[in-house]
Order: structure tokens, then sequence, then C-alpha cells
């Protein structure tokens, strides 16, 4: 572009003209809404210029105006020095220009700055809720979640407008308890504020238990659009927090055909198109916006990837807006798989012997125990020449750092991955929060250059896979702890789509899938239909067991003494994360029958997550929260096992569950559904029990069956301890791990799980008309 006589003149010492100081700042607005970049020399000469005014004026201006336009320029350190030099000239009353100082500090990453450039207006009476609420945000991102939740609810009393964003606050810091109380209070109240209203639905739906609740507080949404709002955009929002985005753009286009200049509309089907990644076929929707993200740069920039995905494929959100059939086919992130594992990103240079475990945690769960049982293992069995584990999250405040002490180092020799890293393609055409891994994850191994990556849990697997791929890692080993995700999520749109990405991934030679079980093996070949491959297998997982004993009577009625439980009643027990597809509302339900017959019995939960709530409630309103415990989650389970007559799962999905392996190890009876690979973790019949119905009452008579029989539970538990002791070892595990790690043998090749010849029964066998055996007979060999 040409510089005109009044550019030239900002080269010389005279200060710009102000009016032509403003047309300035006006054309690099309008360059900047184009997408134009903006070279730093020209910043840095008008910079000159904005402090002269700012001193000339005394009101911060125009260095207000120059700030904003530096962080949309992604200059944020400049913004922060010119509002800093503005605020020593300029009065603020209103806190305007410390908000915009603070937005300067956090778009640095510098949280506490942020929040200390507006804790004077945070404290002063009777206080703004803007600023009160973005402190808030500061505190959050600072890692302050306590004094975080506190700001919120100071920002609500200031401004009920607030109670929305409160809500949301309490569920993402897991306050299922504090959240669910207000969702319900809104509902209750009737409230008129729409956003307050789908808060408390997506609360509900998120952490509540009752379907009849769920589906008032979803009606309520639809019911009480605010004033001037379209309901189709609430209808739309719901439909998006179920992931029913085709349901959510239909109402969307609908109502932008009767609202066509509607920027609200145009701009949430643009965000629905962009999170539901048919690009091609949804060009128009995303185009339309183009012009409305001035303020917005990340919404801008996430339109720019999904043109350049387009363009790629040899087209652009134009060319498909036009003829979207024609560019269906471009989707993310099924695309992006396709295109890293086409081209050729093989690294010939020698790498060192090295491997990298990545997990997204080391929080309380099987499958983390597990990948910490391992990365201990290889460290000291040095069969590479050094093993780094690389981790999305670790910290105490969230329970992410649960099994550090199990992998056997300290926190700094842990790999925190720095998720914040500048966004490059192909990583750039995933989701937000998928690119964000990704790309963490593959700018780290051309660091380390490992010659073999293992990655646990989807949606890691997928893009730590596909980072791994494009980083030219020579063996990529997924690992696997559950059934196919739809089983899963069957209500969730994404993991259906995963199956592409898993059967692209495998198309590439140096990619293995593992899985921790026999049977999610055969369900994930069928899933991805895959022909048999020696890069598909399963690998049970294994443990030590040191710590997983039985106890003597004593030690038994000691344990039991601590939770306040008579020594002599039948306590059954389980142990999980509080999911939905370990259905505990169903586990309480099981509960409830018993005591129906057993009114002795006691019971206990020890684990914590999002329907823990739901749980204590269905127990507290069918009157037995006296006799059901909940502890939370402990760090000492193999020490608690032990005190339970038996061991009770009621889960909807299961490849190997730890927990069953360890209950028997400490001499506890199983009783589980037969699901997954739930079979091949007992011996049935001899060390527990499967059960073939959904119904609390098939879990009731199992349980109640094996209670009355004291003989065969001592048998029960006396095969147990053997049975996984042989075949579940921490041992026998790694030797199928090193096969799959270091391409020798498939690992499915490892020697079988030994079972005894079938079980005669003596009593429970003879009762097959029992409802817990009542469907799906003959019993299946697991094998």
């Amino acid at each position: 572009m040409a510089l005109t006589a009044e550019r030239r003149s900002c080269a010389g010492p005279q200060p710009m003209d102000l009016s032509a100081l403003r047309a300035e700042l006006e054309n690099l607005e309008q360059e900047l809404n184009a997408g134009a970049g903006v070279r730093h020399e020209r910043l840095r000469t008008l910079e000159r210029h904005v402090r002269h005014w700012t001193a000339r004026r005394g009101d911060g201006h125009p260095a207000v105006r120059f700030a904003k336009i530096l962080l949309r320029a992604k200059e944020p350190r400049a913004a922060r020095r010119l509002v800093d030099y503005a605020l020593g000239l300029a009065r603020d009353d209103d806190g305007s220009l410390s908000l915009l100082l603070a937005n300067a500090a956090a778009a640095c990453g510098e949280f506490e700055d942020a929040f200390g450039a507006v804790a004077p207006f945070v404290e002063a009476g009777p206080g703004n809720a803007a600023i009160v609420g973005r402190a808030a945000e500061f505190r959050w991102k600072a890692g302050d979640i306590e004094k975080s939740l506190k700001l919120y609810a100071h920002a609500a009393s200031i401004d009920p407008a607030w109670r929305s964003r409160q809500l949301d606050a309490l569920a993402a810091a897991d306050r299922q308890d504090e959240a669910l109380a207000q969702a319900r209070r809104a509902i209750r109240r009737n409230t008129r504020d729409i956003a307050l209203a789908f808060s408390a639905f997506k609360i509900l739906s998120q952490f509540g238990c009752d379907p009849n609740e769920i589906a008032r507080a979803r009606a309520h949404v639809f019911a009480n659009v605010a004033i001037g709002e379209p309901d189709t955009l609430w209808r739309a929002r719901v439909f998006k927090w179920e992931q029913n985005f085709e349901a959510a753009l239909a109402e969307l286009n609908e109502a932008c055909k009767t609202r066509p200049g509607d920027d609200t509309l145009l701009r949430e089907r643009a965000e629905t198109a962009l999170l539901h990644g048919y690009w091609g076929r949804d060009a128009a929707a995303i185009a339309d916006v183009a012009q409305l993200c001035r303020e917005a740069p990340e919404f801008a920039a996430r339109i720019a990837n999904a043109d350049r995905l387009l363009a790629v494929h040899g087209g652009s959100l134009a060319d498909a807006a036009k003829d979207p059939r024609r560019w269906a086919q471009v989707r993310s992130p099924e695309s992006v798989f396709d295109l890293v594992v086409a081209r050729d990103n093989r690294d010939a240079a020698p790498r060192e012997r090295g491997l990298v475990m990545i997990a997204h945690s080391l929080v309380a769960g099987g499958a983390e125990r597990i990948v910490a049982g391992m990365f201990r293992r290889l460290r000291e069995e040095k069969r590479f020449d050094w093993v780094k584990l690389y981790l999305i999250r670790l910290s105490p405040d969230d329970g992410t750092d649960f099994y550090l002490p199990l992998a056997g180092i300290g926190r700094d020799e842990a790999i925190v991955l720095d998720r914040d890293a500048p966004l490059r393609e192909p990583f750039a055409f995933l989701p937000q929060d998928a690119a964000c891994t990704a790309q963490a994850i593959h700018d780290r191994l051309l660091l380390d250059r490992p010659s073999a990556v293992h990655v646990s849990l989807e949606p890691l697997t997928l893009y730590g896979g596909l980072a791994a791929l494009e980083a030219g890692v020579p063996r990529i080993v997924l690992h696997t702890h559950n059934m196919r995700p739809t089983s899963l999520y069957p209500g969730l749109s994404m993991p259906r789509r995963w199956r592409e990405c898993y059967a692209a991934l495998m198309r590439r030679k140096e990619v293995n899938l593992v899985c921790c079980a026999r049977a999610a093996m055969r369900d994930y070949a069928q899933w991805i239909e895959l022909d048999e491959t020696p890069r598909l297998n399963f690998v049970h997982n294994g443990s030590d067991f040191k710590s997983f004993a039985p106890v003597s009577k004593r030690q038994r009625a000691a344990l039991r003494a601590e939770f306040g439980f008579p020594a002599a009643v039948p306590m059954i027990g389980t142990a999980f994360k509080f999911r939905e597809e370990k259905r505990p509302v169903l586990w309480v339900e099981a509960a409830c029958a018993i005591l129906e017959q057993r009114p002795d019995a006691r019971f206990v939960l020890f684990g914590d997550g999002p329907l823990l709530a739901a749980a204590r409630e269905a127990a507290a309103a069918r009157g037995h929260a006296d006799k059901i415990a909940f502890p939370g989650l402990v760090c000492d389970i193999h020490r608690l096992l032990p005190m339970l007559d038996l061991f009770m799962l009621t889960s909807s999905s299961e490849a190997l569950p730890n927990v069953l392996l360890e209950a028997q190890a400490t001499g506890v009876p199983v009783i589980a559904p037969d699901v997954g690979g739930i079979a091949e973790t007992m011996i049935e019949g001899r060390s527990g029990i499967l059960v073939r119905s959904d119904e609390p009452k098939a879990y009731a008579a199992a349980v109640l069956e094996a209670i009355a029989d004291p003989a065969w539970r001592a048998a029960a538990a006396a095969h147990g301890v053997r049975f996984v002791r042989e075949n579940f070892s921490q041992a026998r595990m790694m030797q199928g791990m090193y096969r799959a790690l270091l391409g020798e043998e498939s690992a499915s090749q490892v020697s079988p799980v030994v079972r005894p010849a079938r079980f005669q029964w003596a009593r429970l066998g003879q009762k097959f008309s029992a409802p817990w055996a009542a469907t799906r007979a003959p019993i299946r060999s697991a094998q």
C-alpha cells in the first residue's frame, strides 16, 4: 500500500495531526477487519503519535482505541505499556482503563497482574459487575478456583444477569451439590432469565438423576424466552448442548430465512457449523459471518482455518458456499486425519531408543493407574534408553496428580504440555481443544525425537496418534481401556465420527492399536471394519497386587468400625468414577432392593464424579441414607476392599475393569454385568457371578443368593485370589506391552488366561431361574 503524505510524516519528528491520526486508526481497524496483517514498524511509529496526543488531551484518548488495535494485532505487551502510560495521565473513575490494562495483561498470560489491575474496583462498593466478573475469570485462569467462585457470586449479587455465569462456574469447578441446588432453585422460582434457565437445564442434565426433572428444565428454557430474542436461538442452544448439531443447524437455518440480517443468529449458526465440522457442506453458514468478526479474532481465526482446509482440497469457503455438494466430503476432524495419513512424514534420521508415554492426567482412574504403573516399570527395566511422561493436566488442586507417587517421579520430572502454543497446519484445522492438544504433543515430540510413543484413552489416542505420525515417530501404540467409544457415549455425535479417524490411522504401518481385553479387541475390529492384523491386539491389564491381600476377621471388623458399620452384617461395596456408564443410581436401586429382604445389610460406594450427588439423592429419597455410605475418593482402596463380603458393579459398558481384579485379589467375590470383557476378569461361578439383566432386582437376587451361602463365598475368595495373581500380574502385562512397543511378535500372542474346567455350582448353579441368570443363557465362555 502506498504511503500517503500524512503517513510519511510519521517518520519525521513532528507529531501527526490528530484528525490524520484518527483516520489512520480507522484504516488500521478496517485492515484488521479484512484479515490483513499489520507491520510491526508501522505500529511502533503510530504508538509515538498516540502517546503524544494522549499526553495533550489528558483523558486517555486515543490510547484506548489504539490499545484495542494492538490487542487485535497480537501485540499485548505493547498494549499493556500504552495503557499503563495512559493511566499515569488520566483519571479512571469508572475503571475502564484499568480493565483494558487487565485484559492486556491477561493476553500476555499474566493473570495475577490482570487481577491486580482491577482489584481496587473489585473491593470498592457498590461495585461494577462487569469488572468483578472479569476479575473472577482472571482468578480462575490463575488457578485460584475458590476466590474465583466468590467473585462470580459477588458479581451475581450486584447484577442478577451474572447468575448464569456463576452457575456455569460451579459446574466447571465440579461443585455438584451447590450447582444442583441453585439450578433447582432457579427452576422452582420460574426464573424469566433465559440464560439462567439454560444454565440450570445444563446443570440438571449433567448432574441430575431424575429424567422428569431434566425434561421440565428443558421445557422451561423453551417457555421463557427473553423479550426480543428469537426462541429458535435458545432451542438451537439446547440442541447444541445435547450435541445434536444437525437439529441445532436446522433451527438456525429456518430462523435466518425469516431474519436474514440478525447478527446474533448468523453468529450462532456459524459457531454451530464450525463445531459440527462439516465445513464443506455448511460453508455458506460460516462464510456469512466473515464481516462480523471485528472484535472476535479467535472466531475469525477459526473461520480462516475452515477456509484453508478447503483450500488444501482445491477450494474455498466461497466455492463451497456456491456448491456445497461438491465439497461435502471436507470435514473436521476426518479430513485432517486423511490429510496427515496420506503424506509421507517419516523421518529417516537416526533416533535415540526413547519412549514417550502420553496421558491426559494421573487422576484416580483405572486407566491412569495402569499408565502410572507401566511408566514406573518401563523406567526401572531400562529396555528403552529413556522414558518420558507427557501430561495435559497435573495439579493437586483438582486431583490430577493422584497417581504421581505410583509413577515414581517428582512433579518436575513429568512434562506438562504447553497447550498455548501457536496453532499451525494441519492441527489448526482440528476442533479448538483437540488442535491445542495435538499441536502441543507434536511440538514436544519434535524436541525429544523418541523411537516409540504410547498414548492412552480416547480421544487422546486419536489426537496424540495424529501428532506422533506428523512428527515422524516410527512406532505408535494407541492403548484403549474401553469398548468402542459409541458404547460409552451413545447420544453424542463425535464418538461416532472417531471411527473414520481410527480407520485412517490404522492405514499406516507405524500405528498399533492395543485393547485391554479380548472382547474389546473384537469390538474395535468390528467397529473400525478392520481385517485381522498384528497391529490390532490385546494386552490384559496387570498389577503387582503387593498391597491387595485378604485380611483376618479381626482386621475386617476394625475396618468396618472406621465407617461405623457392625462387624457381622453383610457388607457390599464398589469403587468407581461416578459417571453415566457406571450407572451409580442403578447400583443404589439394587442396594435398596437388597435392603427390602436383608435390612441388616450395609453398602459403601467409594469414588467421586459428576453423578455422585445424584446417587446420594437416590439413597436419601428411598430412606436408606443411613445404610448406604459415600466416603468419596480414597487413596487407600487396597486397604479398604477386604472389609467387604461382596463387590458389585452395574456398568453399562466395561472393557476390563481393574477394580474387579483388585477385589478378587483381596479375597472378595465379585458380582458384575455380563458386558464387554467383564467375563475375562473372573471364573464365573467360582470367583464371581455374571448378571444378565439390567433390572435392580436381578443384581439384588445375585447378592442375596451369595449372602445366603457363606461356604460358596469362602471358596470364591480363595479361587479369586489365585486366579488374578496367576493371570493378571504386572509382569504378564509388561510382556505383552513390550511386544507392542518394541515391534516384536504380536502382543495378542501372549499365552491365554488360565481357566479351570467349567465349575458345577453346588447351590448357586442349581437356580438358573433366578433373574440375574435368566437371559442370554447358556453362559458363554470368556475364551
